[in-house]
């Protein structure tokens, strides 16, 4: 695997098995995207359980011991896709990135709805793949309250048509329609997820005694809904996670132990509150990316531009002038170890996700632990190696 770049997306299957509880964002909301930092840290746990503590020290060792080559494993955070069935048949899958903070190129149509609705692009987080090619591809992109699901979703017309929503743009320009009521429709039928809150009791760590606080976790939806065409459609939307990783310049060995790793995730689960029934999924599927793959070279062109980062990144301070636009995502908390899950681990500040760099920043593993945590039981990383999609020559807002 050492000759080329092989890369591969993992689907998170969740059918039954939907509920996920990631932590907290920068706005101390409950987490919508799976950090790669969360999903190392799983992929680490799970490696220890299933080949013990010196078989990881090896393998942690093997991924960091190049400090100045490129990174021997890149693992993007995990973001939504949504798996398309017509009549219980899977057809399509839509896959998700961060929304860039740039300025879109929009037809004249889209942009004249955007000037007389402003808010609406504002709360998308989220751009389909196809969307992202579109950027890369310098082609005009559409936008209407047809082309967003769930509020923070925007896809193209390409993606309606996997949705069976693209008889729907013709509407638009017919002015004696309610088509609010037309969208208002969909939007009901169409959801990715939603928010939960439930009142807990937990144990103080230090005092011990009881202390109620709200306990949210997300609910990964399946929607369903038909349509009349030559004959009834009926369609259902099956969301998950996903991510990709390059383990390309790791030897065959380390990566049959780290694909098996990532397929314990079914009965390990991510993120917390798994005892509670979160963070567990019904399967796990590898996709090898290659020219086969529609959007393949979103991920491996070479071509000069914008890169946006789909990990958090941990770069050297000799890196940020080839970052033109950041968000900073800070981390704190309590480092999870088969010895002790009471230490707390020491801040560290990440570029967020969807950030724009003017080249490829490589990142760094970051070592969190005390040393006194470190004298007693081990070394704690956190990744911050960078991930990144080629989105082309782009005009930043």
């Amino acid at each position: 695997m050492k000759n080329g770049t092989i890369m591969f997306l993992v689907k998170l299957v969740s059918k039954k098995r939907n509920y996920f509880s990631i932590g907290r964002d920068y706005s101390n909301n409950l987490s919508i995207v799976v950090h790669s930092d969360t999903l190392f840290s799983a992929i680490c746990n799970n490696f220890r359980k299933l080949y013990g503590k010196i078989e990881l020290e090896k393998f942690l060792k093997e991924i960091r011991q190049h400090e100045t080559e490129k990174s021997r494993l890149r693992i993007s955070s995990s973001f939504h896709y949504i798996d398309v069935y017509k009549n219980n048949k899977i057809t399509d899958t839509i896959f998700f990135v961060p929304r860039p903070l740039i300025r879109f190129p929009f037809t004249a149509e889209a942009q004249d709805y955007l000037d007389k609705n402003p808010k609406i692009f504002k709360k998308i987080d989220f751009i389909s793949l196809e969307v992202a090619n579109k950027l890369k591809e310098n082609k005009q992109i559409d936008f209407s309250q047809y082309h967003i699901l769930g509020r923070r979703y925007l896809v193209a017309n390409e993606d309606l048509k996997k949705l069976g929503l693209d008889q729907f743009l013709s509407l638009l320009k017919d002015s004696n329609l309610n088509l609010e009521k037309i969208e208002r429709i969909i939007r009901n039928k169409i959801s990715i997820y939603e928010i939960l809150d439930e009142q807990k009791v937990r144990i103080d760590r230090k005092t011990h005694e009881s202390e109620p606080f709200m306990w949210s976790k997300l609910k990964l939806l399946i929607s369903s809904y038909y349509l009349n065409e030559v004959e009834r459609i009926d369609y259902k939307l099956v969301p998950g996670y996903y991510f990709i990783f390059d383990s390309s310049q790791l030897s065959p060995e380390i990566n049959s132990k780290l694909r098996a790793s990532i397929t314990f995730i079914i009965d390990e689960g991510i993120g917390g509150r798994r005892s509670s029934g979160c963070g567990l999924v019904d399967d796990v599927e590898f996709i090898k990316l290659d020219n086969s793959f529609p959007y393949f070279d979103l991920f491996d062109s070479k071509d000069a531009g914008m890169f946006m980062n789909l990990s958090l990144v941990h770069p050297k301070l000799e890196d940020m002038k080839d970052i033109k636009f950041f968000n900073i995502f800070g981390r704190s908390g309590y480092i999870y170890s088969f010895e002790t899950t009471s230490e707390r681990f020491n801040d560290i500040k990440f570029i967020e996700e969807g950030s724009l760099f003017e080249k490829k920043v490589r990142g760094s593993f970051i070592q969190v632990a005390s040393d006194e945590f470190i004298s007693k039981h081990h070394e704690v990383f956190k990744n911050g190696i960078g991930f990144y999609l080629n989105l082309g020559i782009l005009e930043v807002e």
